[in-house]
C-alpha cells in the first residue's frame, strides 16, 4: 500500500490515484473506472459535501447501488473528512429510517431512482445529494485523523432494532495491510466485491483493491443472479474470490464443472467452512489456488485465518479457523471470564477493535472490556476450541445469534418484531432447513387467527430479506424445558407452506416447478404458489434462473421471475413470447406510475 506516512484512508487513495492514474480502479457493470477518473468523482463529491455544510467527524448517508457511485461516494465522504453510513436500497424504509435517524446524517447522497424515498429519510433539514449530478472536481483529503471514525455500520440487534458499529481509519488501515501482506496483492490483481455494502466484507474487498493500485469488481447477484456472477467472474479477470460459504456453495452449483482459472485464492468467512467447500475449491479453481478460511466479526473485521495450500489435507470435516493474525491476540474464555485451556468463549484481544457500539454505552461494556495491560478486548460470543496443532476451531455461538447465509442475525430482533404484530403475544425464531433461511412460532392473542402469510409479509415491510422467515406456524403454547426456557427441540416441524393447490397443468409450468423442487427439496409445488412463500430466496432465485435459462435455450431475467414469483405466472410469461426488453419496460413505466403517484401525494 502506497503512501506510508498517509494516515486517513482518503491520503491513502490519494496516493495510490497518483501512483496509478491510468489503471482500473473499478470494473462494473459499466465497463472499467480508472484511478484518475474515480478520484476526480470522489473530489468532486468531498466538495458538494463540504458545500452542503458536513463537517469532519459528521456521517453521511449513502442510499447508492452496488457500483462505482457507491465507491466514489464513500471515497467522497471520507476525503471530506465524513464517516459514510451504507443505506442499502433493498432495506425495507422503516428499518433505514431507524438507521438514518440513530446515526443522524447530516447529507444523504443517492440516485434518482431512490430520490423520493431518500427525501422521506432526509426529512426537512438534511439536504439529499446526487452523485450522477456533482462535476468532478480535484481530490484533496481533510480533516479525518487516524482515529477518525471512516464508517458506521448496522448489524443485527437482540433490542429489535439495529446495532451501530463503528471504525477508525487506524484499524481499517491496520487490517487492510494484513490483507494485502497475506495475499500479495499487486495491481495486477481483481477483487471480487459480492456482499452488500452495508456488511464489513465490501470494506476488506473495496480498500484493499483502491489502496493498492489493484481493481475491485462489485457484481450485483442480488440483481444479477448466480449465471451472470459465473460468467463476470471469469470475463472480469476476477483474481481473488470473497464471499460467505453459502454465496460460494451457489456459485459452484452455477458453474456446473467449469473451472475459474484466473482465481488464484479463495476467501470464505461469516459461517463454518467444512471440506466439501475445500473439495470444491481444488476442482472449480486454479490448480495453484489457495484456499482461505477467515474469521472476525464487524466489530473486529478479520482477526484469525486459516490458510490451506494445494494438496494440504486437513483432515477433519470442519475447517479450522487457524491462527491470529498480526495485531490481535485470541483468548478462550469460561463462563465466568477466566482464562480457559481448551475450549470456551473466543475472546479478541487487539488495539484494532471497534471503539463499541453506537450510542449503546451498556451494550459496548457488556462486550468490550479492558485488560490489565490496557489492551481492550471483545468478547464474540463464539465457542472455540484449541486443537492439538495449535490452529482454533470455531464450534458456533454460545448466545442466540446465528449465522444465516453469512448475514448474523440476532433471533431476538426478529423474535421482537414478530411479537408486536396484532394478534400475536408470543413469538420463537430458530433457523430452518440448511440455515439458509428462518422459521418463525406464534403463539396468537386469544380469540386471534394471524394468518402466517400475512405475518411473513408484515416482516417483510420491516426488515430485510434474510430477517424475515421462510414460514410461520401458529402454536396454542411454547413448548419449555423443566427450568421455565422454551425448549426448542420440542417445537414442532414447520410445514411446507401453500398458499394455493392449482397443480402444474401446462409443460412450461411442470418444468419450473421440477427445477424448483430440485433447489428447494419440496416434493411438489402448486402453480399458483410463490416461489418465496415456499422457502425461496434470492440464492436459490439465481440458481432457479439458470436452470431455466439451460432448459429453455432463452433468457428469462431475474427481474422477470421477481415479477412472476409462481410457477403459473412465470409459465404464462414464457409461454407468451415476451422478450426481456418488453418486461424492462413494463416494470419501468410501472415504478414511474409509482413515483409520479407518490409525488401528486406528497404535494397535497
Amino acid at each position: 500500500m502506497t503512501g506510508a506516512r498517509a494516515t486517513s484512508i482518503a491520503e491513502c487513495f490519494r496516493d495510490a490515484a497518483r501512483e496509478h492514474p491510468g489503471r482500473v480502479a473499478v470494473l462494473d457493470d459499466d465497463g472499467p473506472l480508472r484511478y484518475g477518473e474515480l478520484a476526480r468523482a470522489a473530489g468532486g463529491v468531498a466538495a458538494a459535501l463540504v458545500a452542503a455544510g458536513l463537517r469532519p467527524g459528521e456521517r453521511a448517508g449513502l442510499l447508492l447501488g452496488h457500483g462505482r457511485s457507491m465507491i466514489a461516494a464513500i471515497l467522497g465522504t471520507l476525503a471530506a473528512g465524513g464517516c459514510y453510513v451504507p443505506l442499502d436500497p433493498e432495506y425495507p424504509a422503516q428499518r433505514l429510517a431507524v438507521m438514518a435517524a440513530d446515526a443522524a446524517v447530516s447529507v444523504l447522497l443517492t440516485a434518482p431512482g431512490h430520490a423520493s424515498l431518500a427525501r422521506t429519510l432526509a426529512g426537512a433539514r438534511v439536504p439529499v445529494l446526487f452523485p450522477a449530478g456533482i462535476p468532478p472536481g480535484e481530490l484533496a483529503p481533510a480533516g479525518a485523523g487516524p482515529d477518525g471514525l471512516a464508517y458506521l455500520l448496522y448489524t443485527s440487534g437482540s433490542t429489535g432494532q439495529p446495532k451501530g458499529v463503528a471504525q477508525t481509519h487506524r484499524n481499517v488501515l491496520h487490517g487492510i495491510r494484513n490483507h494485502l501482506a497475506n495475499f500479495a496483492i499487486t495491481p495486477a490483481d481483481r477483487l471480487s466485491l459480492l456482499s452488500s455494502f452495508c456488511f464489513d466484507m465490501a470494506v476488506t474487498d473495496l480498500f484493499a483493491a483502491v489502496l493498492s493500485g489493484a481493481a475491485v469488481v462489485p457484481i450485483d447477484v442480488r440483481s444479477r443472479g448466480l449465471s451472470y456472477l459465473a460468467r463476470e467472474l471469469a470475463v472480469r479477470g476476477v483474481t481473488i474470490y470473497h464471499s460467505t460459504p453459502t454465496l460460494y456453495q451457489h456459485l459452484v452449483a452455477a458453474l456446473d464443472g467449469r473451472r475459474l482459472t484466473r482465481i488464484r485464492a479463495v476467501l470464505l468467512g461469516g459461517e463454518q467452512v467444512t471440506r466439501a467447500h475445500l473439495r470444491a475449491a481444488r476442482s472449480h479453481f486454479a490448480p495453484d489456488c489457495v484456499f482461505v478460511n477467515g474469521y472476525g466479526a464487524t466489530e473486529v473485521s478479520f482477526a484469525v485465518q486459516c490458510w490451506i495450500r494445494p494438496g494440504e489435507d486437513i483432515g477433519d470435516a470442519i475447517v479450522p479457523i487457524g491462527h491470529p493474525l498480526p495485531g490481535y491476540e485470541v483468548l478462550l474464555l469460561d463462563d465466568t471470564g477466566r482464562a480457559a485451556q481448551r475450549r470456551g468463549e473466543i475472546a479478541i484481544k487487539s488495539s484494532y477493535l471497534a471503539p463499541g457500539y453506537w450510542n449503546d454505552a451498556a451494550l459496548t461494556a457488556g462486550r468490550f472490556t479492558t485488560c490489565p495491560d490496557g489492551t481492550r478486548l471483545y468478547r464474540t460470543g463464539d465457542q472455540g476450541m484449541l486443537l492439538a496443532d495449535g490452529r482454533l476451531a470455531c464450534l458456533g455461538r454460545t448466545d442466540r445469534q446465528v449465522k444465516i447465509r453469512g448475514y448474523r442475525v440476532d433471533l431476538g430482533e426478529v423474535e421482537a418484531h414478530l411479537a408486536a404484530l396484532p394478534g400475536v403475544t408470543q413469538a420463537v425464531v430458530v433457523p430452518g432447513r440448511n440455515r439458509e433461511r428462518l422459521t418463525g412460532y406464534v403463539v396468537p392473542v386469544p380469540g386471534a387467527r394471524p394468518d402466517p402469510g400475512e405475518l411473513i409479509r408484515a416482516l417483510a415491510g420491516r426488515l430485510p430479506g434474510y430477517l424475515v422467515p421462510a414460514a410461520i406456524v401458529i402454536i396454542g403454547n411454547l413448548p419449555l424445558t423443566p427450568t421455565g426456557k422454551v425448549d426448542l427441540r420440542a417445537l414442532p416441524a414447520a410445514p411446507v407452506r401453500m398458499t394455493a393447490s392449482q397443480p402444474p397443468v401446462t409443460a412450461t409450468e411442470r418444468l419450473i416447478a421440477t427445477a424448483w423442487c430440485e433447489l428447494t427439496g419440496l416434493p411438489e409445488v402448486c402453480a399458483d404458489a410463490s416461489f418465496f412463500d415456499t422457502g425461496g430466496h434470492s440464492l436459490l432465485l439465481g440458481r432457479l434462473q439458470q436452470r431455466l435459462e439451460s432448459a429453455l435455450g432463452r433468457e428469462v431475467p431475474l427481474s422477470v421471475i421477481l415479477t412472476h414469483p409462481t410457477a403459473g405466472g412465470l409459465a404464462r410469461w414464457l409461454d407468451s413470447g415476451a422478450t426481456a426488453g418488453e418486461e424492462l419496460d413494463r416494470v419501468t413505466g410501472r415504478m414511474e406510475r409509482r413515483r409520479t403517484a407518490q409525488a401528486t401525494r406528497g404535494r397535497r
